[in-house]
């Protein structure tokens, strides 16, 4: 396996990427094709190809919040999972925060991919998060992978950021801002 280098996915090129993320991520996670393109397009998101050689084995799609990465997906193609990919992917990144699915005895793949990024040092942050959607929010955790975790004070202000940039179009976000406010400062 050769090093993985990146190419900047533009919006016109996303289609191919949106298919994919449709077959890997549950629907309350997606946003529809035409958000993810206005966001692309606004410079809120941006989407990374990742390539072995002149092969795409998977993408990124980040937004960038002072010296952080918000990681809104990562994901392998099929037919290159199992191969390292993710955690070469992952390695050409730093101080990053990760989305991730509570774990779930009856899906294997939750407790497979919490393990996969605590395996990489990701630290689970030890508040409820709430991941802000038109259908009352899904319960996921929040993960810091990086050197520092930054203070509490530095995270809601991130999550602040990113959902003012990238859920803009979510009913009622304030009350998702608010309720982790409040989840981070009862612990």
């Amino acid at each position: 396996m050769s090093n993985i280098t990146f190419k900047t996915v533009q919006p016109d090129g996303f289609g191919q990427i949106y298919a994919d993320m449709q077959m890997q991520f549950p629907p309350e996670e997606l946003k529809p094709f035409n958000v993810f393109v206005k966001l692309l397009s606004e410079g809120k998101l941006e989407c990374l190809g990742a390539y072995d050689n002149l092969t795409q084995v998977g993408y990124l799609i980040f937004a960038k919040a002072d010296e952080f990465i918000w990681l809104d997906y990562i994901a392998v193609k099929k037919e290159f999972h199992s191969k390292g990919y993710g955690r070469k992917i992952l390695a050409c990144f730093k101080n990053m925060f990760l989305e991730v699915e509570k774990p779930c005895i009856e899906n294997p793949d939750t407790l497979r991919r919490i393990k996969f990024y605590e395996s990489l040092g990701a630290k689970k942050l030890g508040f409820e998060y709430l991941y802000p959607n038109n259908s009352g929010g899904l319960e996921m955790d929040l993960y810091f992978l990086g050197d520092n975790m930054p203070d509490n004070d530095k995270i809601f202000s991130v999550v602040k950021s990113v959902f003012k940039n990238i859920h803009a179009d979510v009913n009622e976000l304030d009350k998702f801002i608010d309720k982790i406010y409040k989840a981070m400062h009862s612990i």
